[in-house]
């Protein structure tokens, strides 16, 4: 979508007070603090197949509210509508038919990361020194997407967490030193063909998307890079732009390819994705931002969120999607469920009205999650977390039907 540059520039000037005063990408951190997204362990992650024990799930029981608004249907004329899920509720029927029900695309929460699919014995004897995948899981998992009619986002290529360290080191050998900036490229290389090759020719069409690189952005510094990542240690800090070169060569050309990141709303940051995602733009590697968009009650700021969609809408027809959104929640009270929907409301209101009046290209929204008893958040933060439009039962929420309002204000 190339976007309306009249209508860009009067909105330009309209918001340049704001943009100014919230430097460009988004003010202060401390007043819109997005956390670190995803985490490194089974025993924190709903990922590993483990439920809220705080919150009661009700995952095999038919959907209460039938006569509810399809969020697909309501969203279709803005943009797609997703949700993060694991392979066990795939397999569960009623669970299934609530994500067809509401949702157009899935990603997998872990099963597709690197960390899942890398076997390292395996690796470890191969003949040509490359890293070698196991994928039946994966397969199994796509093939549940195929026959349910859902599209997916490939969640992650590369990404410094959930990847095993020996991937990086001679032989595979965890204690190993850290192999040659040629050798990492190989492997590199070697993982993004025969990920993408597999998804190519065993399942042509289904992943629409992938976060080639994932969190590659250092939190404090406009340098931008994360040195500690073990890519940047092994290859250095052209990684990036060789992740996308091989992501570019081997996916199929309609599968777009997106740089995703957390806390890109505000401050320094926001300035240094914004410079990686302009240098890969113009070189016809990137298609798309992936603002994470894990916020908290407390912190969210949605002038921030719209200051930093029009920042990078700037590059013309980039593509923006939220994928992997939450709200947290430690209440559960009717008055915090009340402001939760309020705090959605605006969220959506903003990213609603920039599409709408195409200002800015947002494709995708992606909820990180099914609903509140399968939320990552109660492990990461230590307490019970309320962050999704669903509560434990598939129970809309308020914030359900204020994000709804959100959109039908533009139909």
């Amino acid at each position: 979508m190339k976007l309306n540059l009249l209508k860009k520039t009067a909105y330009f000037v309209a918001i340049a007070i704001t943009v100014t005063a919230l430097a460009a990408c988004g003010g202060d951190k401390a007043k819109d603090k997005e956390q670190n997204t995803e985490v490194t362990t089974e025993e924190e992650s709903s990922g590993g197949g483990k439920i809220n024990p705080n919150v009661t799930p009700m995952v095999s029981k038919a959907p209460e509210a039938a006569d509810a608004d399809n969020l697909k249907d309501v969203f279709a004329e803005r943009f797609s509508m997703g949700v993060a899920v694991n392979s066990w509720q795939l397999a569960d029927s009623n669970t299934l038919d609530f994500i067809t029900k509401h949702y157009t695309s899935i990603t997998m929460e872990n099963e597709m990361k690197p960390d899942y699919i890398l076997d390292q014995e395996a690796s470890a004897s191969a003949e040509d020194g490359m890293p070698v995948l196991k994928l039946d899981a994966v397969d199994n998992i796509m093939k549940m997407a195929e026959d349910a009619g859902l599209k997916m986002r490939g969640h992650t290529l590369i990404w410094h967490s959930q990847t095993p360290g020996w991937l990086f080191r001679v032989d595979y050998d965890e204690d190993g030193d850290y192999v040659d900036r040629e050798t990492m490229l190989a492997r590199m290389e070697s993982y993004i063909k025969k990920v993408l090759t597999f998804c190519n020719e065993e399942h042509p069409g289904l992943v629409y998307a992938w976060d080639v690189c994932n969190e590659t952005m250092n939190d404090s510094q406009y340098s931008g890079h994360r040195t500690d990542s073990p890519w940047y240690i092994t290859i250095g800090e052209d990684y990036i732009e060789k992740a996308f070169e091989f992501a570019r060569k081997y996916a199929d050309k309609d599968t777009k390819l997106f740089l995703n990141d957390y806390g890109i709303t505000y401050g320094e940051k926001c300035k240094a994705i914004y410079e990686v995602a302009t240098g890969l733009y113009e070189k016809g590697l990137l298609d798309g931002i992936g603002m994470q968009s894990h916020h908290d009650m407390e912190n969210f700021n949605p002038d921030n969120l719209e200051a930093a969609i029009y920042k990078y809408a700037q590059l013309d027809g980039l593509e923006i999607q939220l994928t992997e959104l939450d709200l947290h929640n430690n209440d559960n009270s009717s008055d915090s469920m009340q402001k939760q929907a309020e705090l959605y409301k605006q969220l959506f209101d903003v990213i609603v009205k920039l599409d709408a009046e195409e200002m800015a290209n947002v494709t995708n929204v992606t909820f990180w999650g099914l609903n509140d008893s399968t939320t990552w958040l109660t492990g990461f933060r230590k307490e019970t977390s309320y962050p999704l439009l669903f509560d434990a039962g598939n129970n809309p929420k308020p914030c359900y039907y204020s994000v709804i309002e959100s959109v039908k204000e533009y139909q």
